[in-house]
């Protein structure tokens, strides 16, 4: 049986923001929204998750439904992340997630305001900027940080948002950017840093990991379907149960192939050993 510790939860691909590292802003979620109490239903079906990260596009347009998963999961051990570009998370939204095992990341790239325009697309800088000065001073250090994508374009501003971070006593992560996957316009950077295995396992998101979309398709990650023969999905939560899914021969098949994977998704923190 496949026994996940780490859920993502894609809960829809739309965004309020024009991020040039990305283009999940282009698009539109297709299919209908998967019911709110099939997601939790399915969630705490599985005795080994830790922690349930939920990103997009942009999660926070889809307020009430995070209240309801927070609240439907609450009776559990699960800590929540959310991933965030912040401009959504006004003070209600504080206050209301304050009380729950929720950690709140806010994606921020530079500190420079003008820049900040080409990066996100939108003059939403000032916007960020208070609603994170506010969440700073209701949530904890250990439920909020900061994230920033290193690229080419960015490499030279991440220190000053290294420096905010540490005035605000958060957390600062650094993501590598991958073109891979985001159809973006952002550069690699010729360092990116993958943790190189210490044994023969080559992506320790098999597992580990299970990735589930807002239309109810669930894969073992969000780059499953550039394995070679693991195409599908491993189940949908509108059809199925999540014991069904988990324990299915094909699940076991896919999670065979990640642990020889080498896909350049390698250097991206939710596949690497720590």
């Amino acid at each position: 049986m496949y026994k996940p510790a780490n859920i993502y939860y894609m809960n829809t691909i739309e965004c309020n923001q024009k991020c040039t590292k990305c283009s999940h802003w282009k698009y539109k979620d297709k299919a209908d929204r998967l019911p709110t109490e099939k997601f939790i239903n399915g969630i705490k079906a599985i005795p080994t998750a830790t922690e349930l990260c939920i990103v997009g596009g942009e999660p926070l347009l889809f307020k009430s439904e995070i209240y309801e998963i927070l609240q439907g999961i609450s009776d559990t051990e699960i800590r929540t992340v959310i991933i965030t570009n912040g401009v959504p998370m006004d003070k209600r939204f504080i206050d209301i997630v304050s009380s729950y095992n929720t950690h709140i990341v806010v994606s921020i790239d530079t500190m420079d305001s003008e820049f900040w325009k080409f990066v996100r697309g939108t003059n939403s800088f000032d916007r960020v900027i208070q609603n994170f000065e506010y969440a700073s001073t209701v949530l904890t250090p250990a439920q909020l940080s900061i994230q920033s994508v290193l690229s080419e374009e960015t490499e030279s501003h991440l220190a000053a948002v290294a420096e905010y971070a540490n005035s605000k006593n958060v957390y600062h992560s650094v993501q590598d950017y991958i073109s891979e996957g985001f159809e973006g316009s952002w550069t690699e950077t010729k360092t990116k840093e993958a943790q190189i295995p210490d044994n023969g396992q080559q992506c320790f998101a098999a597992d580990r990991n299970l990735s589930i979309f807002q239309n109810g398709d669930i894969y073992t990650c969000f780059q499953q379907t550039w394995i070679q023969g693991c195409q599908k999905p491993i189940g949908n939560l509108n059809k199925q149960n999540m014991n069904e899914i988990l324990n299915s021969a094909y699940t076991n098949t896919v999670s065979k192939k990640m642990r020889s994977c080498d896909l350049p998704c390698k250097v991206l923190k939710c596949n690497t050993k720590n």
